[in-house]
């Protein structure tokens, strides 16, 4: 996806790169509205039903969360439709029209989302993995690579119209994997869809916090092209974020790895085991925060200038947004620990008040300081957020622990 986005940054102007830019934040948050809430929630709800064999309800809650989360992605779309074309069309902002474009492409992005969190907690963590993380992006590079080949013009829209039938691909593959690897006892059973309510009660926190989340890293953009449409400091911030994600992969690929096992530990109560898991992860994940973050001290102005001239005074943005990526990169587990837990209305509420003071703070750095401005305003909510959420989930965890000892 790196490679991608330097490719684009190469051959799309100014105003192309930042149409692109902005399509990928905007449906980026609509993609996890579509969701729910249900693809978090999975991590912990699927793991508890296998360990149970409750085969009846996991089957309900497959076929639920696969058509609540369709239709409601078609819901959004209608809306974003009617609402942008409407919005483009009394500011005459034709150029914009790659977001509608890419926003088509909702329903596909959404179920591949959710379905990569089902294919993870049937146990294979490296087929979610290289089909989300490799196969995904490496089919975009290919096709817009194709692109110059087949001399195409590459643009905003047809980079968005590339991306979107890699999603569709990967979404065909994603529906095979998981039938090919759901549990046996699942394929033959009733479905039970009984309590659908209580389900979406419970995933809409995870909703909330998740929206929160996207808002902190994808907002920027968008808020940068309202202070300075179609200049290069929104290209410019847009770049420093997707090399700050590269880090923030780890933390969301090994929660996916790690938090269906936390959930099986903790319904069994095993303390021991959690503590262990629990400091395995933070171990790895410290180590590979210490790598990134040498290489991007060290070479950090000579990684912007592969995307070109235009982004090569980023190195500040860069720098301190990555300073705020390593710390919910390395605590990321504490929201879903907590919310799993009960938790649910700590973590919303600090989670909305980080996202709000990024919001205001950046609109006012941003005016003042461009891209410096915006990351320093995603970087000092992060960094009080996800320690907050560390400390929260260390004591609660140390609490319960306590209880069951005296029990």
């Amino acid at each position: 996806m790196y490679l991608a986005n330097i490719f684009l940054a190469r051959h799309l102007t100014i105003d192309a790169f930042d149409d692109y830019s902005v399509a990928i934040s905007i449906v980026t948050l609509l993609s996890t509205l579509a969701t729910l809430g249900l693809e978090k929630y999975a991590l912990r709800l699927i793991a508890l039903y296998i360990e149970r064999e409750n085969w009846s309800r996991l089957r309900g809650f497959w076929l639920f969360s696969l058509k609540t989360i369709f239709f409601f992605s078609l819901l959004l779309l209608g809306v974003l439709s009617l609402g942008l074309e409407s919005f483009l069309a009394m500011y005459d902002a034709d150029f914009h029209i790659a977001i509608v474009i890419y926003s088509g492409f909702l329903p596909v992005i959404a179920l591949c989302l959710f379905l990569t969190e089902v294919v993870t907690v049937y146990g294979l963590q490296i087929l979610a993995l290289a089909l989300y993380r490799f196969f995904l992006p490496g089919l975009f590079l290919l096709l817009i690579v194709s692109l110059k080949r087949f001399q195409i013009e590459v643009t905003a829209v047809s980079a968005v119209l590339c991306f979107g039938t890699a999603w569709c691909v990967t979404l065909i593959l994603m529906v095979t994997a998981a039938k090919m690897v759901c549990p046996k006892g699942l394929r033959g059973a009733k479905a039970d869809s009984k309590g659908k309510r209580w389900w979406l009660k419970k995933s809409l926190p995870l909703l909330i916090s998740s929206v929160m989340m996207t808002l902190l890293t994808s907002a920027g953009t968008i808020i940068l092209e309202v202070l300075y449409p179609s200049q290069a400091v929104v290209g410019t911030y847009a770049v420093a974020m997707q090399t700050t994600g590269l880090i923030s992969l780890i933390g969301t690929s090994t929660n996916r790895y790690y938090l269906p096992m936390l959930v099986v530990l903790l319904e069994r109560g095993d303390q021991r085991a959690v503590k262990a898991l629990l400091g395995k992860r933070m171990r790895l994940i410290a180590g590979f925060i210490a790598i990134f973050l040498s290489i991007i001290g060290t070479w950090g102005q000579e990684i912007l200038n592969l995307f070109g001239s235009d982004f090569s005074q980023g190195y500040q943005a860069l720098f301190i947004s990555t300073a705020g990526a390593a710390f919910s990169t390395l605590f990321s587990d504490s929201p879903y620990y907590l919310q799993f837990m009960g938790r649910n209305r700590l973590v919303v509420s600090l989670m909305s008040l980080a996202a709000i003071s990024m919001l205001v703070l950046s609109f006012t750095w941003g005016s003042r300081y461009g891209s410096t401005g915006v990351a320093m305003a995603y970087a000092v909510p992060t960094m009080l957020l996800f320690s907050s959420l560390k400390w929260l989930a260390y004591r609660h965890m140390r609490n319960l622990f306590a209880i069951n000892v005296q029990s």
